[in-house]
This record gives structure tokens, sequence and C-alpha cells, in this order.
């Protein structure tokens, strides 16, 4: 599978200390011939997320903005919970069509739940092929 760099968010993006924004934000704007077709976020992990007591969770946030910055009216498309058990390497955790209501801007916001990340990786983009394995 070829991935457009302007459709990817995150790229072996660290799980430690990891609540915050995607490395990358996508501008929908210069997102070419993808714009106009229905894509889907994958989100997939490539080294599996740990935490020294073995039960954290990880909250993954869709956010839209009319600013780069998300400072302006940042809005919470859709969210998924994961525990750490469902964090293994080499795994998609979250594939879903982009909801309605995106504004130019797009990221994901990762919030740890109970535990700090002390390991792991994550990778996301945004694809027309649902059927990505």
């Amino acid at each position: 599978m070829i991935k457009d760099a302007h459709l990817i968010l995150a790229e072996g993006q660290l799980m430690t200390s990891f609540t915050g924004a995607s490395t990358n934000v996508i501008d929908l704007s210069k997102a070419g011939d993808a714009v106009g077709e229905e894509l889907y976020l994958v989100v997939r992990v490539g080294t599996a997320g740990a935490t020294a007591e073995d039960d954290g969770t990880l909250n993954i946030a869709i956010q839209t903005d009319s600013a780069e910055a998300f400072n302006v009216a940042a809005v919470n498309l859709a969210e998924k919970d994961l525990t750490e058990a469902e964090l293994a390497a080499n795994t998609i955790v979250w594939k879903i069509k982009l909801p309605p209501g995106l504004k130019r801007f797009l990221r994901l916001y990762f919030t740890e739940g109970n535990h700090a990340f002390t390991g792991g990786t994550i990778d996301a983009f945004l694809t027309p092929d649902v059927n990505i394995a």
C-alpha cells in the first residue's frame, strides 16, 4: 500500500508521555485527490503499548478545527477508548469512516488514562481503502 504524505497523522509516534496531539495535522485543502472521496481513519500499533502497572488505558479522539493551531473551536468528531491489552504490536486498533462535520484541519488527540505509558508506538493515517489489512 502506498501512503499519501498529506494523509499521515502519526508515524511511529511514541506512546511515552502520551497525552497530546498527533505528530501531524492534516490540511484537508491539500489532501489532493482524496478530497471528495470517503476517507477512513486507520490507527495501528507498531510496538506494543506498555505501562509499569500493565493496566493502562488510552483515549484517541479525532479532532477538527478551522485553524491549524487548534485554538479556535476544536471539535471531537469521534473517540475510542483502548485498554493496554488491546495495544498489542502490529495491531489495527481502530478503523472508522470519517464522520460528517469536518473543518479544514484534522488531527488526533491522545489522552493516557490511569497510568503513564513507558513504551509503544502508533501509526495513524487516512485512506480511501477501508479493506486495508
